[in-house]
């Protein structure tokens, strides 16, 4: 029998993704170094054998960076960098991607990547994109017995989601900030929009996976999923076989502007500021809502074997939350 310990977090690139030369970014670098030494931290206290992330940027210093602290191997792929060819590129400072750290004593691999979303292309030396990409990135390790564990680490696409609360939002909002009433319509064609998004980045991993993890392989997925359980893109997992790990209730959510310092800091003061849509006002205001939007789903491994799946690293260090979001944890016995 192998524990395995696992921990997922948006590490948060800190920018505000709007620029054409550099990234506008929320932050100094001494507080984006400051989040960094909180991670080390935060891992140095938890121990985690498999630490899968999202937002990684400069993707692979900063994998190299954590793994050679911390003693892990590292395997990322580049997720979001505009125009790059190898070093040269804009927006100057998008390096941005997933990452998997593992011990070497699980001796993994790297096994590939799936993009899942979005119009472009991004590699880790080219890239040539003007829209957001999704995508996951597949791992394996050996256990004890010699038994293989795949793990996996995908982002997905946010938006607001399709509800009668977030339709009756849309008209109140309109008048507040000033928006012509045909945006009314135009928000809930977006909102139709990136539900068919969401949509399709769940098959496609769902089908990516069946297509490359043998059938009987314990599989373990994780990362920023920016949906909560029960909605549709995520009922589609539990209809191809997949079980959410559920955390414990312990008063925080892995989103959580009651509690995160960078979301009470910046995100707070963006939704009380007119922005360029009525739909970009509704996700303004639908970012302070607190929800559980990062998660674990398991193949081939019974709830029996999953001990202490809880938030954490919700404290903050020197006084600065270490992500946007805060990290989840389980232990898994296999």
């Amino acid at each position: 029998m192998t524990r395995i310990k696992l921990f997922t977090l948006n590490v948060w690139s800190g920018f505000r993704y709007r620029g054409l030369v550099r990234f506008e970014e929320y932050e100094t670098p001494e507080t984006r170094e400051a989040r960094f030494q909180g991670l080390c931290a935060v891992l140095r206290e938890e121990q985690p054998d498999i630490v899968f992330l999202n937002e990684a940027n400069p993707l692979f210093p900063y994998g190299n960076r954590l793994a050679e602290e911390l003693g892990y191997v590292p395997f990322g792929h580049m997720g979001v960098a505009g125009l790059r060819a190898g070093k040269l590129g804009f927006p100057l400072n998008l390096r941005e991607g997933d990452l998997i750290l593992i011990r070497p004593s699980l001796s993994p691999v790297y096994i590939g990547q799936k993009h899942l979303g979005g119009r472009g292309y991004c590699g880790n030396f080219f890239s040539c994109h003007f829209d957001n990409l999704t995508q996951a990135v597949l791992t394996r390790s050996l256990l004890d017995d010699g038994q293989p564990l795949y793990t996996c680490v995908t982002h997905w696409v946010a938006g607001p989601a399709i509800t009668d609360e977030n339709r009756s939002k849309l008209a109140p909002l309109a008048r507040e900030w000033g928006f012509p009433k045909e945006q009314v319509a135009q928000a809930e064609e977006k909102m139709r929009e990136m539900d068919r998004c969401k949509r399709t980045e769940a098959q496609r991993l769902c089908d990516w996976l069946r297509e490359t993890v043998p059938p009987d392989a314990p599989l373990v997925v994780a990362g920023d999923f920016n949906a909560e359980a029960g909605w549709p893109e995520l009922l589609i997992w539990q209809e191809r076989g997949f079980t959410r790990l559920i955390p414990r209730e312990d008063g925080y959510a892995t989103w959580d502007p009651l509690h995160n310092t960078n979301l009470q800091t910046y995100y707070v003061q963006e939704a009380r500021q007119k922005q360029k849509s009525l739909y970009h006002q509704l996700d303004a205001l639908d970012e302070l809502i607190p929800r559980n939007i990062d998660h674990f789903f398991v193949r081939n491994l019974p709830l029996s074997a999953v001990t202490d799946c809880r938030v954490c690293a919700t404290e903050a260090y020197e006084g600065v939350s270490i992500s946007d979001h805060f990290a989840l944890t389980a232990t898994v016995e296999l």
